[in-house]
């Protein structure tokens, strides 16, 4: 384990698929060095070791001999859903910190736990939630926080494709990915609002959850797959503290406009409505502003200036608070946040009925 701050921290990526993302932050990132890559796939890892100028003996296929072998600082978890959970706590235990992807894990007691190993080991543990680091997201972000839209008091989160049903690795089954649309593209929305919010507490969630196309083989990318067991539509009205209504919608597959894949937060105030709508990945012409000047109607159409995103941004950002030891940008207790709500959609569908959380819930003894 390297000390100090006059070394590279050492980094190690669990995971190629999307942990090619996190490779690609850490190689343009001068103070970390891409010391390990482990992935079960010996192709794609063979092929990720040439793309990143990793040697031989640095790779991995099990996760536990690259804990106990690589010496390492900081492990990105880049594993099917169902599996955060082991290899974080394993990481955390092995002294490093840990970037997971989202959603940080397939239940509140799986998230519980992994909070209580970075505590008990005094590491972090810190969530990619990279689309926050979009720069019309952080325009919004400033327009809320100086009060400019008054009371908030509504919101609706949307990430729903037209033909979007991923036909491959293990999306579609249970066992592994824990559910479909809404851990897949819900949780961000999700994420979405709740940062732009301040994280209000959730006191109520009412849910349903369907899948209407992927068990027939429709509108998927790729491959059919032999077995789809996931929702590829969700949706849940989330009750927060200060009067606030949220409703998020989350869809792999739905008949609206061919290629549609779209993602859309509108934040309702008393004083104004901010709206981002992100067609297609887009980066241009996201934002309106709708509020009142002299007494008439106006919208406000901002030009943002882009820097780094994504997950280049996000691993920036993690790494400079851990160096500086401030506050980790994207903690894992907001990643709870998320994965209590996600998971009381789920219930909320299958009980048909409206979950209430109990403030006790949220505490992690």
């Amino acid at each position: 384990m390297s000390n100090g701050t006059t070394e590279p921290l050492r980094v190690g990526v669990i995971g190629l698929g999307i942990g090619n993302a996190h490779a690609e932050g850490y190689a343009r990132e001068t103070r970390v060095k891409l010391a390990a890559l482990c992935d079960s796939n010996e192709v794609r890892l063979k092929e990720r070791a040439l793309k990143f100028n990793v040697a031989d003996d640095i790779l991995f296929t099990d996760y536990r001999a690259m804990l106990k072998q690589a010496g390492l600082d900081i492990v990105s978890v880049c594993l099917p859903n169902a599996l955060h959970a082991p290899a974080a706590i394993a990481a955390l235990e092995a002294g490093c910190h840990v970037l997971c992807e989202k959603p940080l894990a397939t239940s509140t007691a799986e998230a519980q736990d992994m909070i209580r190993a970075a505590r008990m080991n005094g590491r972090r543990l810190m969530v990619a939630y990279n689309h926050r680091y979009r720069a019309d997201v952080a325009w919004m972000k400033r327009v809320i926080n100086e009060g400019r839209l008054g009371t908030i008091y509504r919101v609706d989160a949307w990430w729903r494709r037209e033909t979007g049903i991923p036909g491959w690795g293990v999306f579609g089954l249970q066992e592994y990915s824990g559910g479909g649309a809404l851990l897949d593209l819900g949780v961000h929305a999700l994420d979405l609002a709740l940062y732009l919010l301040g994280f209000p507490a959730a006191l109520t969630v009412s849910g349903s959850a369907r899948t209407s196309f992927g068990a027939r083989g429709q509108k998927v990318w790729g491959a059919k797959p032999e077995k789809f067991d996931v929702d590829d539509f969700s949706e849940g009205d989330i009750r927060l503290e200060g009067g606030v209504s949220l409703h998020l919608v989350a869809s792999w597959a739905e008949h609206r406009p061919p290629n549609d894949d779209l993602i859309r937060l509108e934040i309702q105030g008393t004083d104004g409505t901010v709206v981002l709508n992100i067609p297609n990945y887009t980066k241009t012409d996201t934002l309106r502003f709708y509020t009142e000047v002299a007494g008439a109607p106006a919208t406000i159409t901002p030009a943002v200036r882009w820097a780094s995103s994504g997950h280049e941004a996000l691993i920036a950002d993690c790494v400079t608070s851990l160096l500086a030891n401030t506050p980790a940008p994207t903690d894992a207790v907001q990643g709870l946040a998320g994965v209590r709500i996600l998971e009381a959609i789920y219930r909320s569908a299958a009980a048909g009925r409206e979950v209430v959380f109990e403030h006790e819930a949220d505490q992690l003894a």
